[in-house]
């Protein structure tokens, strides 16, 4: 079921504008896990993508179990962390110390060309969502690091774990990479590129996705400017908003820690971070008309 909703009198889809704020990397590190809490209590964060077996996961489950309000998902890994199963039960998709790769290309590749490896994917997977519905947690959404849950490959397993668990959202990455250039030029070739490249994974994943029966978002906004997503950035991004609804991801933290400089020195977190917090983006999305929601009340108006 597309997230661009239909009402249930008419044929005709709803076209106001919806916006869901995400975190991603729940359970990274101290640092972003309170960034989470801060921008949810007193900002427009609605959602958070839970990393299971991220180094503070716990803490990130602690302070979610505080905020019942906090739209969770399963930030799902298979690159740049460690598997939530143990070695000897991974042993062609993890090291010794049940590490994945963190190259995103190798990843990549592996994991298209050694189907054989599809057993194992599966299984470390449900095992990751398993591990955060035994905390208690609603689960409303499912998505992944750097987004590998849209490989060809790997979709399929995610849509059919999303059924069997009874998760009703997954994320698309469609991104205007015209939009995105427009409001900032940096890295205008690889921009456009990896635009295309997720504008073609999307088109299956889409069908795959309502096949399943999935809400899922029709835009969003964060890949192409990742860990960029400033104040400046946001509020510029708002007459840009399409009808339907608009994913936008962040990754804000309250500082650089070691855990987070060690996978993305460059990402501009605590200015993340002010623009969650900042009072004109809400005044500017209420005179645009735009609402501020979560994958968990699209749902409920699906059912309206």
């Amino acid at each position: 079921m597309s997230a661009f909703l239909h009402n249930s009198t008419s044929s005709s889809p709803v076209l106001g504008k919806t916006v869901i704020f995400t975190a991603d990397d729940f359970g990274m590190s101290p640092a972003l896990n309170a960034a989470v809490a801060l921008a949810h209590r007193h900002g427009v964060l609605k959602c958070a993508s839970l990393m299971v077996t991220g180094p503070t996961a716990g803490q990130a489950v602690a302070l979610a179990r505080e905020m019942p309000d906090l739209c969770l998902g399963v930030h799902l890994t298979l690159i740049q962390g460690r598997s939530a199963l143990p070695p000897k039960d991974l042993p062609h998709l993890v090291d010794s110390q049940g590490r994945f790769l963190n190259n995103p290309v190798r990843a990549g590749w592996r994991y298209y060309w050694q189907a054989g490896l599809l057993p194992e994917i599966r299984r470390e997977l449900a095992a990751q969502i398993e591990a955060a519905l035994a905390k208690g947690l609603t689960i409303w959404f499912l998505n992944s690091h750097v987004n590998l849950h849209l490989h060809p490959r790997i979709f399929p397993v995610v849509t059919d774990l999303a059924e069997e668990y009874g998760i009703p959202a997954i994320r698309l990455v469609r991104e205007n990479w015209r939009t995105a250039i427009s409001l900032d030029a940096h890295g205008f070739i690889p921009k456009i590129a990896q635009g295309l490249i997720f504008t073609w994974l999307c088109r299956k994943a889409r069908r795959l996705s309502q096949a399943a029966g999935l809400l899922y978002n029709d835009h969003l906004f964060g890949l192409l400017n990742d860990g960029r997503m400033t104040g400046n950035y946001l509020l510029g991004l708002v007459p840009h908003l399409k009808p339907g609804v608009t994913e936008i991801y962040l990754h804000p933290a309250l500082y650089g820690d070691q855990e987070l400089q060690r996978w993305a020195p460059k990402y501009q977190r605590r200015e993340e971070l002010t623009a969650l917090l900042s009072p004109r983006l809400k005044e500017v999305l209420a005179a645009a008309g735009v609402e501020v929601s979560d994958f968990r009340g699209l749902l409920d108006f699906s059912h309206e």
